[in-house]
């Protein structure tokens, strides 16, 4: 009974250990810089598509605004952090 119990436990113990390792936080300013890397692949993609300059203005209003309504509702960025990221990416 004794051999059982312990063999239970180990195979408890063990289990918490392989799910710590196989689950990873990543931290919040690495995520926002991921989400901005992300967002600047997009709008060069764009601009990339348009050769007319007027069109890749129209296309990359109409991206920002996109990203403005995504990042006020993302739980990451604060409302200012938002329109950093809305500047940084008007300037590509």
């Amino acid at each position: 009974m004794e051999f059982v119990l312990l063999i239970c436990i180990f195979f408890i113990v063990l289990f918490f250990i392989v799910s710590k390792k196989s689950y990873k936080i990543k931290n919040t300013l690495l995520k926002k810089e991921e989400i901005i890397v992300q967002y600047e692949d997009q709008l060069k993609k764009i601009l990339v598509n348009y050769e007319d300059k007027n069109e890749q203005i129209k296309q990359k209003k109409i991206f920002l605004q996109k990203c403005n309504s995504e990042l006020s509702r993302n739980i990451f960025f604060t409302e200012q952090e938002a329109i950093q990221v809305i500047q940084r990416l008007s300037q590509l």
